[in-house]
């Protein structure tokens, strides 16, 4: 059966179709009012009217800007008696430390829509107070009367008990779309773990319309099964991305890394910094030997205490927007100018962005670009710019200059905060950049940081759509234990091991063969954060050697003589999937190079210079490419700057560049 993978992003869908050994890609205008249609029109162009089953694999970014845009559903908070205030107060930390009118944490529950109810539990679950819901029916009503279309139920220790919790469900189901923290993030921690059962419930009701009217439209296209990408880097259900929207936040991204760490392990590095730069913002993750994981999250401020890949996201894509600020400096995004109008160059908008920086700096080709949907309109770009640059009292290309060299100032920050903020350096890392802006900045960016090998992608401007292909079916099951380590009791682990692993199960199909993999989260007593660590329930001390090694490189130092704490057990299970290994790339879109120019005339870190054009059909594996260059293909150009030593890879045909000075 052939699988289309489909990656959403906030200016292009990315689409790669595996079939018979073959990866046909396409990349095509996102539609962000109806995002569903963008990948139903993709597949229309991929396959076409053939009555053939298929299996889709989605990677979304709707609820990630249903938060970032407020625009989830109206949302009510439930939680024990005297707590009604929990998410407003949050953690009396300063986002701002030195900030005489600090700012809170940003919160998007409104006051009034949040209750309390008569209950309380003790730490280990003991009932102190029973449930009381004399005034539920009164608020029910009342929550309907203002339009609310979902309730997130949070309460005091329910990670120890759900019952609780699970007995208001029943209440409010009727009414409302019911998010309960005892589902959602079942830890300890109750700011975090109220907020992203709040967030959960704030995404059930846009994201339940959006995966139905996906589904009935894939389903009319001949769509067997469609699987959601998820934070971890993994692929679930349908039916627990409605119940779990939260978990899709970097669903995207996550696939990005998942098919980084795929083509890194075929090309032998295990150490690598993956940089995904798309049209609206750059995401940037660490893989040694595996994608580095964390159980701790934020969007926007909001905490999220559930399983993912650690990925580190900052402002800056290809439709960044420029602007001066208050003070006259220079400023480069977060805000972008997205797909619609996009750069100034498509022809729609007239504020500069950095792909009209690039354009200006003269590092796009207009006749290959897009897959032959877009028809670049250069002028523009330099009228975009030049207010900027008459403001600034320089010249266009010196203001295009600066606009690049601020955004990858930017970047470079980000790398070096998921790798020597790890205690890892990054000239020990190959640098593995991918998404359609990412190529313009990839030699710059190593030369930044001192990296001395870089990859990429044969097509990076799809590869977070090509990484899942490379993605399993993963759900990962927690529970709070808080006990002395390595002497906990053995039978009470194998006990909460046997409820994690029937939670999986239910979460899983039942056709999938699984795998468990058993990790555990490690502290010493007293300590306020934990380590995540692999655990064996025959050999326990194994955890704690691997939580000190794992100490000593993330910051610096151990404590032998202090206890250790073992705090959640953590279940994850594991259904493979097959794998594109050895499939052929075929673009659906094959250029038309006749009017490409064999030289062009572009700027390099200020300085003029003329550049050989080369084309992905023109690369021979194992023969060197020219240095400095300028590589176009229709998912992304690759800006190759002097110093560089670069071939494609005879396996993969992905590009290896080595600094050679």
């Amino acid at each position: 059966m052939k699988t289309l993978a489909v990656d959403t992003g906030g200016t292009f869908t990315d689409l790669v179709l595996w079939s018979a050994g073959r990866l046909r890609i396409l990349k095509a205008p996102s539609t962000p009012n109806a995002p569903e249609q963008a990948v139903l029109n993709g597949v229309r162009q991929l396959l076409g009217d053939a009555d053939e089953p298929y299996l889709l694999l989605h990677g979304t970014t709707v609820g990630t800007n249903r938060i970032l845009e407020r625009k989830g559903a109206r949302t009510a908070f439930l939680t024990t008696e005297g707590f009604r205030d929990l998410l407003h107060l949050a953690r009396q930390d300063r986002m701002e430390l030195y900030a005489l009118c600090p700012r809170p944490r940003p919160c998007l529950a409104e006051r009034a829509l949040c209750a309390e109810v008569p209950e309380r539990l003790a730490h280990d679950g003991t009932v102190l107070k029973p449930l009381d819901t004399s005034e539920l029916n009164r608020l029910i009503r009342r929550w309907k009367r203002e339009g609310v279309e979902a309730v997130a139920v949070c309460l005091l220790f329910a990670y120890a008990d759900p019952t609780h919790e699970r007995m208001l469900k029943a209440l409010l189901e009727p009414h409302f779309a019911v998010s309960l923290s005892s589902e959602v993030a079942p830890e300890f921690r109750e700011y975090e773990r109220a907020s992203t059962t709040f967030l959960n419930a704030y995404l059930i009701p846009p994201m339940r319309r959006y995966l139905d009217a996906l589904e009935s439209g894939a389903h009319q296209q001949g769509a067997q099964q469609t699987l959601i990408s998820h934070s971890a880097g993994g692929l679930m259900n349908l039916r627990l991305a409605s119940a779990l929207p939260i978990t899709t936040v970097l669903s995207g991204p996550s696939a990005g890394v998942m098919g980084a760490w795929a083509l890194a392990r075929q090309m032998g590095f295990h150490r690598v910094l993956t940089l995904d730069m798309g049209g609206t913002s750059t995401d940037m993750a660490l893989i040694d030997r595996e994608p580095l994981r964390t159980s701790l999250g934020e969007i926007e401020g909001m905490p999220i205490r559930l399983p993912r890949i650690d990925i580190h996201t900052i402002g800056a894509g290809g439709g960044s927007l420029a602007y001066l600020d208050p003070a006259g400096g220079l400023r480069v995004g977060p805000q972008s100018a997205g797909a619609d109008p996009g750069p100034a160059i498509y022809g729609k908008g007239d504020q500069p962005t950095l792909t009209d920086a690039h354009a200006v700096l003269g590092h796009l080709v207009p006749q290959v670009f897009g897959f032959g949907q877009f028809e670049l309109q250069m002028e523009r770009a330099h009228h975009a710019i030049a207010p900027l640059a008459s403001a600034l009292g320089i010249s266009i290309e010196q203001t295009a200059q600066a606009m690049i060299d601020q955004a990858r100032a930017k970047m470079a920050r980000g790398l070096r905060t998921i790798s020597s903020g790890r205690g890892i350096s990054p000239e020990s890392c190959a640098l593995l950049v991918f998404g359609g802006a990412g190529g313009l900045h990839l030699s710059a960016l190593a030369r930044l940081l001192g990296i001395r090998q870089w990859l990429v992608p044969p097509y990076p401007g799809v590869m977070s759509a090509y990484g899942l292909l490379w993605m399993d079916k993963v759900h990962e099951a927690v529970r709070t234990l808080l006990m002395p380590f390595p002497t906990a009791r053995a039978t009470a682990i194998e006990q909460v091991l046997l409820e994690l692993r029937a939670e999986c199960e239910e979460a899983m199909e039942a056709t999938d063969e699984l795998d468990f993999q058993v990790y555990a989260d490690v502290r010493y007593q007293g300590q306020s954060h934990e380590l995540t660590v692999p655990f064996d329930v025959a050999q326990p001390h194994w955890a704690g050697e691997a939580f000190l090694q794992i100490h000593a490189q993330r910051y610096g130092f151990t404590l032998p003589e202090r206890p250790l704490e073992l705090v959640n057990l953590r279940l994850r299970a594991v259904a493979l999937q097959p794998k594109p290994a050895g499939a052929v790339w075929e673009p659906v879109y094959v250029a038309d190079y006749a009017d490409l120019p064999t030289r062009v005339h572009l700027w390099i870190e200020g300085e003029p210079m003329e550049v050989p054009v080369l084309t992905r059909e023109q690369i021979i594996p194992q023969r060197p490419l020219p240095a400095p260059a300028l590589l176009v293909q229709p998912d992304t150009t690759l800006l190759i700057e002097p110093g560089w030593d670069v071939m494609a890879d005879a396996l993969t045909g992905a590009l290896y560049g080595r600094w050679v000075g």
